[in-house]
C-alpha cells in the first residue's frame, strides 16, 4: 500500500503540474501563436469587410436622397454610418489590442531551461505541500502553498527556489508511519483526484487552443490557411473599389 499511495501521490503531482500549466501557461502561449500567426490577417480582413459594408450602405443611403430628389447630405451620412458599424469598429478596436497582447506574450517568453526548471520545482513544491498530499498541514504550509501558486502563475522562479530552500526536509511526511486504513483512504481519494485530473486534461484539449495545437506548427497549413485569407481580403478590396467608383459617379451626378 506504500508503494502505490506513493505512486499515485507521484501520478496526481504530474497531473495537477499539467493541468495548472495548461491553463495558466500553455493556453495563452498557443492562443497567442494563434493570433500572431493568423490574427494579423484576420485583423485585416475584419477591417476590410467592415468598410466594404460602409461602402455599400453609402451608396444605399445616397441613392435613397437621389430617389427622393434630395441632394445627398455626405456629412449627415458618414454620421449615420459610424452609428450603425460603432459594434464592428469596437471589435476591430479589440482584435487589435489582442493582438498587440499576443505580440508582448510571445517576447517575454522564457527560455525552454527555464521553463523546464519552473515546472520541475513547482512540481516538487506540490508534492510536498499540496493539501490533497499532505493531510495535517499547518497554517505556515497552506500559506506557502498559496504562494507557490502565485508565483508560477507570474512565472518567478527565484521565489520559488527561495521557497524550496526554505521548506525543512524533516518536516515531509513519512508514508511508511501512516496507518494502513489511512493508507486506504488516502489511495481511494488520490484515485477520485487523479480521475477528475484526466477528465479536466482531456476536455481542455478538446477546446482552442489546445485542439489546434497540432495544426499551429504545421507551416504548411498555416501558409495555405494564410493564403485562403487573403484570397477574400483581395475579394473586399475590390468590392470596396467598385462600390467607391459607383459612389463618386453617383455624387458627381
Amino acid at each position: 500500500m506504500t508503494k502505490k499511495l506513493e505512486i499515485l501521490r507521484l501520478e496526481f503531482v504530474d497531473l495537477f503540474t499539467q493541468h495548472k500549466d495548461m491553463l495558466e501557461n500553455e493556453s495563452v502561449i498557443l492562443s497567442a501563436m494563434y493570433l500572431e500567426k493568423l490574427g494579423y490577417l484576420q485583423l485585416e480582413l475584419l477591417e476590410k469587410s467592415t468598410e466594404t459594408a460602409r461602402q455599400k450602405m453609402k451608396m444605399k443611403l445616397i441613392q435613397a436622397a437621389i430617389n427622393r430628389d434630395e441632394t445627398p447630405n455626405l456629412h449627415a451620412i458618414e454620421l449615420e454610418l459610424n452609428k450603425r458599424l460603432q459594434g464592428y469598429y469596437a471589435q476591430i478596436q479589440a482584435q487589435s489590442a489582442a493582438l498587440d497582447e499576443a505580440r508582448s506574450v510571445l517576447s517575454h517568453l522564457m527560455s525552454e531551461e527555464e521553463t523546464a526548471k519552473l515546472k520541475e520545482i513547482f512540481r516538487l513544491l506540490c508534492k510536498r505541500l499540496h493539501p490533497d498530499l499532505n493531510h495535517n498541514q499547518s497554517e505556515e504550509q497552506k500559506d506557502l502553498f498559496v504562494k507557490v501558486k502565485a508565483a508560477y502563475e507570474l512565472k518567478k522562479l527565484e521565489e520559488l527556489q527561495y521557497i524550496l530552500l526554505y521548506l525543512d526536509d524533516s518536516n515531509i511526511e513519512k508514508l511508511i508511519f501512516i496507518h494502513s486504513s489511512e493508507k486506504l483512504e488516502r489511495i481511494r481519494q488520490l484515485e477520485n483526484n487523479i480521475t477528475v485530473l484526466n477528465e479536466k486534461i482531456a476536455q481542455l484539449e478538446k477546446n482552442f487552443p489546445f485542439n489546434i495545437k497540432a495544426f499551429l506548427f504545421d507551416e504548411a497549413k498555416i501558409q495555405e490557411k494564410q493564403t485562403e485569407i487573403k484570397t477574400q481580403i483581395s475579394h473586399f478590396e475590390d468590392e470596396i473599389a467598385k462600390y467607391v467608383n459607383i459612389i463618386n459617379i453617383m455624387t458627381d451626378e
